[in-house]
């Protein structure tokens, strides 16, 4: 197994770091929803609260490195070929999700 992407397969960097993406954001979505089962003001409402930001800054921490290793590598070739039109409108979301993995949590941040 390797590190880095090769054209068969992705390699155990981004394994690792789309996992990780995951599961942190099943975890930062879980924490703003928890936070309503309690009352305002209370310490547990806080706690989550304070969570859903530390997680969030973690994904963003996380984010970073990804796109970056997105942007320095190839992705595996997909057998058979899609019709162009498949590939573009891939390409697009992959961009988009890259986007919103970096701009979300600078826009909970402001």
């Amino acid at each position: 197994m390797s590190l880095l992407n090769t054209t068969t397969r992705y390699g155990n960097a981004t394994i690792l770091l789309h996992w990780l993406s995951a599961l942190l954001i099943v975890a930062v979505y879980s924490c703003i929803e928890l936070r309503e089962l309690y009352p305002k003001g209370s310490d547990p409402r806080e706690a989550f609260k304070t969570w859903h930001f530390m997680l969030g800054l973690s994904l963003f921490l996380v984010s970073v490195p990804r796109v970056a290793l997105a942007l320095r590598q190839q992705t595996p070739l997909i057998s058979p070929t899609p019709p162009l039109w498949q590939e573009r409108i891939a390409k697009l979301v992959r961009q988009l999700f890259y986007a919103l993995l970096l701009l979300m949590p600078l826009l909970g941040w402001s």
